[in-house]
């Protein structure tokens, strides 16, 4: 009888052992492939940190989660990434931070009500802590909500001609076609689990569809992204930016991370050639998403280097005897606590650039700010719908006739994850400014007359401004108690460039 006991107590302690050795060696085997997640997802690899996490996650392990959902957000895959949030939202240990997050990827899915709650969830977690940005999508929650959109008549649409499954985006007229940035072709990235980018041009043909072939030449390389890009066109030199990738190899920084920089390349009879780095660049930081002036001597340009407002701020640098200077933060008018990123700077010195810490419609959303005589950026004015949408938008170019230009955005209804799409300007911007006695004027009555009929009446102060219809007669009759009567006329073409006037009021 003791010696059956005995037997059977050796059995049970046998299996006992089977049993935890097992359970190490999964729990070791899960150790190891959180490890292996866990590098990738440090090395920027978050599409394929993803699968390993996955299995990980589905044991119910909510670090595994909260890591899936960060690279999610990180790829702007915000279905998944507000599917994800969700479920680390709801652990009794969830981090505050994940509050925001989730607030930010509901925005992006126009759940602007869901939005507030979260955010108002992370503000009283972080009363005394960097509330800059959830403080901002909380307005814009609103903004969103109240329906914004621009002022302008326009029509757009998606360049369905131009646009892949891929990432298409940073569009621009060139030459008889377009050069954009696209990852529709080449190895896949395990950043975004899409191509990395290149640098393409597309040459309209004669029945409005395009012919499109990567650029040849020095811009584009193996296994590595390039662009977005802009040109010099009066000096056919093409600005790009482009992994810090030198004679065959990449060069990283002492944080081991491959950063990007802005390069140059002149036009060659067949391609683009001669590149260089400019001096511009940082070797710990980032330089990227470039926007030479007309005159060719300034440039705009994206970096994360120490020192700015937020995460990513714009900068610029100015081309003296040949080098290009230290680069000087664009000031705090344009750049915020979130990210400031895809700057372009049109013929007449408007600056247009995306932002995450404005107010917007969630995602970067497109703003402009307007120099003074001095140069100095006020502040910056969102563009409104249809530029602006839940997601993200950026990319923005307008030719200098004022009149047709592309955006890039990866809302709903595209045809891949950013999309380029093309718009055109129906009417004219007009500005009437007044005076009386020399002076800017309050309470001046002016009644608006478009080809003989009235349209607009009212007393208006310091100025009047609105958009008028091409090829019409418009008159302005301007009166004040006291002051002699005055009328503009102005007549209008095609020409989109906007209109300013003045009327000077004079005492009786």
């Amino acid at each position: 009888m003791n010696l059956r006991f005995t037997i059977y107590d050796l059995r049970f302690s046998y299996s006992r052992i089977i049993l935890t050795i097992g359970c190490l060696f999964l729990t070791f085997a899960s150790f190891a492939q959180m490890d292996k997640a866990d590098k990738l997802f440090a090395d920027y690899k978050y599409a394929q940190a993803i699968e390993l996490y996955k299995p990980i996650a589905d044991k119910g392990n909510i670090r595994a989660v909260r890591k899936i959902a960060e690279c999610y957000r990180k790829i702007n895959d915000y279905d998944n990434a507000e599917k994800y949030y969700a479920i680390v939202v709801a652990d009794k240990n969830a981090l505050p931070k994940t509050f925001l997050y989730y607030g930010q990827m509901l925005m992006t899915n126009e759940k602007y009500d869901d939005a507030k709650i979260w955010l108002q969830k992370y503000l009283t977690l972080k009363p005394d802590g960097d509330t800059a940005i959830a403080r901002t999508l909380l307005t814009s929650c609103e903004k969103s909500k109240a329906g914004i959109t621009t002022e302008r008549r326009l029509l757009f649409q998606n360049l369905k001609a131009l646009n892949s499954t891929a990432s298409d985006f940073c569009a621009f007229p060139y030459e008889d076609g377009i050069l954009f940035t696209s990852a529709r072709q080449g190895k896949i990235n395990a950043t975004s689990g899409s191509g990395f980018q290149e640098v393409f041009y597309a040459r309209r043909t004669k029945d409005s569809t395009y012919d499109i072939e990567a650029v040849k030449g020095v811009v584009n390389s193996r296994n590595y992204n390039s662009g977005p890009a802009c040109i010099d066109t009066a000096r056919q030199i093409m600005y790009f930016t482009k992994n810090n990738f030198q004679y065959g190899d990449a060069v990283t920084n002492k944080k081991g991370d491959v950063t990007l920089k802005i390069f140059s390349a002149k036009k060659g009879n067949e391609n683009w050639k001669d590149i260089k780095e400019l001096e511009l660049n940082d070797q710990e930081s980032s330089c990227a998403f470039p926007s030479i002036n007309k005159e060719g001597n300034m440039l705009y340009f994206t970096s994360d280097r120490g020192g700015g407002y937020g995460g990513k701020d714009i900068y610029y640098s100015i081309l003296v005897n040949g080098v290009w200077s230290k680069p000087k933060n664009a000031g705090k008018s344009i750049n915020t606590a979130g990210d400031e990123r895809y700057p372009f700077v049109h013929a007449d010195g408007t600056l247009y650039f995306s932002s995450t810490g404005l107010p917007g419609y969630g995602g970067m959303d497109i703003f402009k700010c307007v120099p003074n005589k001095l140069g100095e950026f006020g502040k910056p004015e969102n563009l409104g719908k249809p530029f602006n949408s839940a997601t993200d938008d950026f990319g923005f170019y307008l030719d200098g006739n004022y009149e047709k230009g592309f955006f890039s955005s990866d809302r709903n209804g595209g045809m891949g994850s950013d999309d380029i799409y093309s718009f055109e300007f129906t009417d004219i911007p007009f500005d009437l400014n007044l005076y009386a006695d020399g002076k800017i004027s309050d309470d001046i009555k002016i009644i608006v007359h478009k080809d003989s009929v009235t349209v607009k009446e009212g007393i208006f102060s310091k100025k009047l401004s609105l958009f008028l219809d091409t090829n019409s007669t418009y008159t302005f009759d301007c009166t004040k108690d006291g002051f002699t009567a005055e009328r503009v006329e102005i007549k209008t073409g095609n020409y989109k460039k906007p209109i300013v006037k003045s009327v000077n009021l004079m005492t009786k």
